[in-house]
C-alpha cells in the first residue's frame, strides 16, 4: 500500500512539474544574433521551431510580424500584418485606383527573395474582396466573397 501511494505521489509530482515548466524552443546563437541585429525594437517575442527552421513571432510599432530563419541564421522571410495607415503610398494609390469605393480591411505583407508582395482584404457593403499587389502598386483580383455579416 505504501509503495502504491508513493508511486501515485511521484507520478503526480512529475505531471505537475511538466505542466508548470513548458519547454521553450532553443534557438541557435546564429539565429538569435540575426534576429537581434535586424529587429532591434521587437517586443513580445516568442519562438517556434520546425525541422531546420526557426520562427519568431513579435510586434514592432504595433505591427504583428513573423520572421523565418534557416539553421545558419539567415533571414528567409518576414510576414507582417497591419492596417491601411502602414501601407506604402504607391500600393495604396494602386489599390484605390483599381478598386474605388472599397475600404482596406487588412493587409498581409510577405517579404522574401522574390521581393515584397501584399495580400489585401477589401470590403464594401456587400463583399469582401481579396487582392494581390506588388510594391509598384500593380493589383490583381484573387477572390471575392459575399459578406455574411450584412
Amino acid at each position: 500500500m505504501k509503495s502504491l501511494l508513493l508511486s501515485a505521489a511521484t507520478l503526480l509530482t512529475i505531471t505537475f512539474s511538466a505542466v508548470a515548466s513548458p519547454v521553450k524552443p532553443v534557438v541557435s546563437e546564429r539565429v538569435q544574433e540575426t534576429f537581434t541585429s535586424t529587429f532591434k525594437s521587437a517586443a513580445n517575442v516568442s519562438w517556434s521551431e520546425t525541422g531546420n527552421r526557426a520562427e519568431a513571432f513579435f510586434t514592432v510599432n504595433d505591427v504583428k510580424t513573423r520572421a523565418t530563419f534557416d539553421a545558419k541564421g539567415n533571414l528567409i522571410q518576414t510576414v507582417r500584418y497591419y492596417k491601411k495607415d502602414k501601407l506604402s503610398p504607391d500600393v495604396l494609390a494602386g489599390v484605390a485606383s483599381a478598386f474605388p469605393g472599397m475600404e482596406i480591411h487588412g493587409i498581409t505583407e510577405v517579404s522574401n527573395k522574390n521581393g515584397v508582395n501584399y495580400r489585401i482584404v477589401l470590403k464594401d457593403n456587400k463583399h469582401y474582396t481579396h487582392i494581390n499587389a506588388n510594391s509598384a502598386g500593380d493589383t490583381e483580383l484573387a477572390t471575392k466573397y459575399k459578406r455574411g455579416d450584412q
